[in-house]
């Protein structure tokens, strides 16, 4: 059967075995589903309604919701950008961004950020700073 020296699976000491203090989801601080715009007509919404504000690596669109809740965040990542591996990357980038800076996203917004191709070969920091930069300029220009 396990040799007498086995560390019981339970016991394990590794951070992925354990969900203890993460809020369930099985990663720190996660993107989680109710942060998200997922639907169609909720991209839509935001794309027909709110303000645009773009820079050389990223599009912000952003719609002020009225709602008292945390923003919500969708991402997009054309075709032009890259092939299927340069698009998941550029994706992870920008959901590390924004899974890093949750209190920096104002309330009762909706937000997409829209890669464009020159995120696929930025730096992550330039890309962060970039992100937010916008991300303030688009909230200002929306009123709120």
């Amino acid at each position: 059967m396990s040799s007498p020296h086995a560390v019981p699976r339970a016991a394990s000491a590794s951070p992925s075995a354990t969900n203890s203090g993460r809020g369930g989801s099985g990663r720190p601080c996660a993107f989680p589903k109710w942060r998200r715009l997922r639907a169609r007509a909720e991209f839509r919404a935001v794309y027909d309604g709110g303000v645009r504000t773009g820079a050389s690596l990223v599009t912000v669109f952003a719609l002020p919701t009225g709602a008292a809740r945390p923003a919500r965040v969708g991402l997009t990542v054309t075709r032009r950008v890259g092939n299927a591996v340069t698009r998941n990357r550029c994706k992870r980038a920008l959901r590390e961004t924004v899974r890093q800076h949750w209190g920096m996203l104002p309330t009762g917004m909706d937000i997409i950020l829209h890669a464009k191709p020159r995120a696929a070969r930025a730096r992550a920091r330039d890309l962060e700073s970039q992100v937010f930069r916008v991300l303030r300029e688009a909230v200002r220009r929306s009123g709120s």
